[in-house]
């Protein structure tokens, strides 16, 4: 024998019973992978009923302890961690964010097959005590899904509250069953596989649904969570006769169990996650115990609920219940944001309800993309941002009083998501304004019908509208936000919005003006950056509907904020005149009362007291005397009220400071402040009578 080297003696003392050990492990974890083949491989030559993506019917028909003790039998005495270090591990598929890894839809039934092992001894009865435990503790943690189950599902709630009769009675009845199932237990085991194989779909009852609610409450059941997914993929997959091929092993023939089916797996699921993979929140970032076995084990049925939730987002005609699949799988989105994949897919489907389903809809999807804005990388928050500017462009192409309160929706709601990052929200908004700014130069320098198309529409209109919303938002002077990350793109935009008032100047394109003047507006009250209105709106009261006789017409007034361009009929006629005389001097109001504090105030209405007074003398129209007239007294009024109050100052022209403070505190309104507040009350009450006789119309 020859002599042992001293890498061998080495070996010899410190490894070789670790790795006799970790051998045996092996070959047990490889037996039991090698039964678990040849059962499937069984179960497919004897023309078994038709699986569910990999769950065959073996697994549809097996309940109670007689299938986990027939279980525990076949698996041996690993614990889970062995089992999962047994191959289970690898059959997830790792992590989801890469895409071409993904595995199909057949690898996803066996992945919730297997996931009944990590379930453990689920099936022993609950202590009322401790059940009662359990839903105070749960009335605490998640307040809103205690209230849920106690609006729908008070049978759990009062588990254990029985009498004391009944509860002896029921002592019986459990010490007959478990003779009884003592007895039939050894037969039961070996007549179990011979019983699924003769099993078929099963149908889903409203006491199966109490059954794994309860389940899942007292014990937090994987085997529960996983007979709930299989039941949620067939009423995603109702109407069509197999899933990828298999057969389904639940089947959802009733309304009333298809909705309580969906309601529970949506507030259900994360319950159980909760549980087995919590995280932890901070900052609006969630951690989740990625080292954890049941992490890995769990990541393909997270994967299983999303694609049937989405089929289910594709597919539900009715809106209410669509409401709550959107507003409750935002609760998710802690295990959503793993996958990089489904993040994408549901964000994209996301933004699909919120242009397109009835307004709380609407505001649910809003409300789930923005907690996964705030809650993902820089990846993620791009998409969203992009995803939503491109959603609000496409649904603005047509504007009517039907689609204006929709798009208004979407226009506010999406300036709130590009409030979360400004840095990311910056390099979106460079890059779109800066398309409009290409529109524009092409326009002017093409000077075609088909390059003035590309500006003189609706989308360009509320693109401009949309930008000086979310700079005004950004920027707000009221939130000291001068040093704010999107200030450098005023400019750019006012410039933009200012070569659009002059692309064309003809009176038919007065709606457009006005609508872009008002835009400005919003940006200028919430900035304070001085932007140069009047000589815009000058330009609108020389036209020749104010300054030559107009045309007799029984036209309809025209409504200016779904109107572009005024149809040619409309031109010199009256009723056009004075609908652009209230409007255009309303907008006159607005932007004197942004500037009616401003210390060179009497100085800065010089020439537009000239101009106006010009104006007077010409105008043929009595809408647009009258309130020019009330416009020229409200100046002066305020011109005085200024030069008062500027009368008693000590700092000189050039202390800046000083000047932009100059009545910053003072609590009292400015004459023209005054008269603005009134004529928006005015025009909120002609608004809503308008409103108001349209609706009766309608009825």
């Amino acid at each position: 024998m020859a002599k042992q080297t001293k890498r061998t003696k080495k070996f010899v003392k410190n490894n070789l019973d670790r790795t006799l050990k970790t051998r045996r492990e092996g070959a047990k974890k490889k037996a039991v992978i090698e039964r678990s083949k040849q059962a499937k491989a069984h179960k497919a030559k004897s023309g078994a009923a038709g699986r569910q993506s990999g769950a065959d019917a073996a697994l549809a028909g097996s309940a109670g302890e007689d299938e986990s003790d027939a279980e525990s039998d076949a698996a041996g005495p690993m614990g889970v961690d062995e089992f999962l270090g047994g191959g289970f591990e690898a059959g997830m598929g790792g992590d989801e964010d890469d895409e071409s890894g993904d595995e199909d839809d057949e690898s996803e039934g066996d992945d919730l097959e297997d996931m009944e092992e990590l379930s453990g001894d689920e099936d022993e009865e609950l202590d009322p005590e401790a059940h009662a435990a359990q839903l105070k503790a749960l009335a605490a943690k998640d307040p809103e899904f205690f209230k849920y189950l106690q609006e729908n599902d008070e049978n759990l709630l009062a588990f254990g509250g029985a009498s004391d009769d009944e509860s002896d009675e029921s002592e019986e009845e459990e010490m007959a069953a478990t003779a009884t199932k003592a007895k039939g237990k050894a037969k039961a085991r070996d007549d179990v596989m011979d019983e699924d194989e003769d099993s078929g779909p099963q149908l889903v009852t409203l006491k199966m649904l109490a059954g794994w609610q309860r389940s899942i409450l007292q014990h937090h059941s994987l085997r529960a969570f996983r007979r709930l997914l299989l039941a949620f993929r067939a009423a995603a997959h109702m109407g069509s006769e197999n899933y990828g091929g298999e057969a389904s092993s639940y089947v959802v023939n009733d309304a009333q169990v298809f909705n309580k089916l969906i309601v529970t797996t949506l507030k259900y699921v994360p319950v159980v996650l909760a549980h087995h993979i919590p995280y932890k929140e901070t900052n609006s970032r969630y951690k989740l115990p990625t080292n954890s076995p049941k992490f890995t084990a769990l990541q393909r049925p997270i994967q299983s609920y999303y694609s049937n939730l989405h089929r289910l987002l594709r597919t539900l005609p009715e809106p209410s219940l669509v409401y709550v699949v959107v507003s409750e799988s935002a609760k998710m989105v802690p295990w959503l944001l793993h996958s990089r994949k489904l993040a994408r897919e549901h964000v994209k489907l996301l933004l699909d309800q919120w242009a397109t389903a009835e307004d709380r809809v609407r505001i649910a999807a809003f409300l789930s993309i923005r907690k996964i804005a705030a809650a993902s990388d820089e990846t993620m928050m791009d998409l969203c941002l992009k995803g939503a500017y491109q959603s609000f462009v496409r649904s603005t192409k047509l504007t009517t009083v039907h689609t204006l309160p929709s798009i208004n929706l979407m226009k506010n709601s999406a300036s709130e998501l590009y409030g979360l990052d400004l840095r990311a929200s910056y390099q979106h908004a460079f890059g779109f304004i800066r398309q409009l700014a290409i529109h524009l130069r092409t326009a002017l320098k093409a000077k075609t019908q088909e390059s003035f198309k590309s500006v003189l529409n609706w989308q360009f209109v509320h693109c401009v509208d949309f930008w000086c919303l979310v700079l005004g938002t950004t920027c707000d002077q009221s939130r000291a936000a001068k040093d704010s990350e999107m200030q450098p793109l005023i400019y750019p935009l006012v410039q933009v919005a200012t070569g659009v008032i002059k692309l064309i100047p003809t009176s038919r394109y007065f709606p457009m003006r006005l609508h872009v003047i008002r835009s400005l507006l919003r940006l200028i009250q919430k900035t304070g950056v001085y932007v140069p209105l009047t000589a815009p709106l000058l330009e609108v009261f020389d036209a020749p509907e104010f300054q030559r006789k107009p045309k007799g017409s029984t036209l309809a007034p025209l409504n200016l904020e779904t109107t572009l361009r005024a149809p040619q009929a409309y031109v010199r006629t009256r009723v056009y005149a004075d609908v652009i005389a209230e409007d255009s001097t309303h907008l006159l109001l607005e932007y004197l009362s942004t500037q009616a504090r401003s210390i060179a105030f009497p100085e800065l209405v010089v020439p537009l007291r000239t101009q106006l007074r010009r104006t007077l003398k010409a105008s043929t129209s009595p809408k647009l005397s009258t309130s020019l007239k009330a416009i020229l007294d409200k100046i002066a009024q305020n011109s005085a009220w200024i030069e008062k109050r500027r009368a008693t100052v000590e700092f000189a022209p050039n202390d800046r400071r000083a000047v932009a403070a100059f009545l910053r505190t003072e609590k009292a309104e400015a004459p023209l402040e005054s008269a603005c507040r009134l004529a928006r009350k005015v025009l909120a009450q002609k608004r809503a009578l308008l409103e108001q006789a349209a609706q009766e119309v309608r009825g």
